[in-house]
Order: C-alpha cells, then sequence, then structure tokens
C-alpha cells in the first residue's frame, strides 16, 4: 500500500518528469516531420498522440497536486553535480524535490517505454 507521502512524491516526480518526456517526443516528433522518410507521417502521429496523452496526464498531476495544496515554484531546476533540484511550496513551506541524474535518465526512459507501449496497444485494437 502506498502511503499518502509516497504518494505526494510520486505526484510532484511526475510533475517534474513529464515536461521533460514530453519536450523529447515533441522534438523527435517535430525532426522526424521534416525527414524524408516514407512513414514519417505514421511516426509524427503517434508521437502526437503519445504527447496528448502526457499532457492529459500532466493535467491530472496538476489537478491533484492542487488537492493536496502543493504549489509548484515555476523556476528552472538547479542542477548540483550528480543531482538536480526542483522546488516547490507545501502548506507554506518552500521544498525541493532532489533526484539524482542518472535516476532521472531511468525514469525518463520507463515514462517513454511505458507510452510507447500504451500507443501500440492502442494502435493495434
Amino acid at each position: 500500500m502506498i502511503s499518502d507521502n509516497q504518494k505526494e512524491l510520486r505526484l510532484i516526480c511526475d510533475y517534474f518528469i513529464l515536461p521533460i518526456v514530453i519536450t523529447i517526443v515533441n522534438k523527435n516528433r517535430l525532426e522526424l516531420k521534416d525527414s524524408p522518410y516514407t512513414l514519417r507521417s505514421l511516426y509524427t502521429a503517434i508521437a502526437s498522440i503519445i504527447i496528448n496523452r502526457m499532457r492529459a496526464d500532466l493535467e491530472s498531476v496538476r489537478g491533484q497536486l492542487k488537492e493536496l495544496n502543493i504549489s509548484v515554484i515555476h523556476t528552472k531546476e538547479q542542477q548540483d553535480g550528480n543531482w538536480v533540484r526542483f522546488p516547490y511550496l507545501y502548506q507554506g513551506r518552500r521544498l525541493e524535490f532532489v533526484i539524482q541524474k542518472e535516476t532521472a535518465r531511468q525514469e525518463i526512459k520507463a515514462r517513454l517505454k511505458r507510452y510507447m507501449k500504451e500507443a501500440s496497444r492502442f494502435s493495434c485494437s
């Protein structure tokens, strides 16, 4: 069973990781759009589906954070050696979500894999 604290941390992580993943997929979509590949329209369409799903998930995360009275400070993350720090407010206190760069990379890869798997199930059904 997931504790409330773990749920909050998962939502905060989602809030910071999803925009990074969206940016990566969108960049690839734009590169494919202008490519000479025969299946570029298929690839860009699937990328658009994935981006829309991630944006919907991000909106859901924003709503859940709002319900929990957690506000994200819209400042750029701070990189400190092997760590990345993202500021946020919780019950009026300024806190930081800190994640190791390698852990963030793994999380991004896992998200990409999950969304691609979802898109392949959607397109095959």
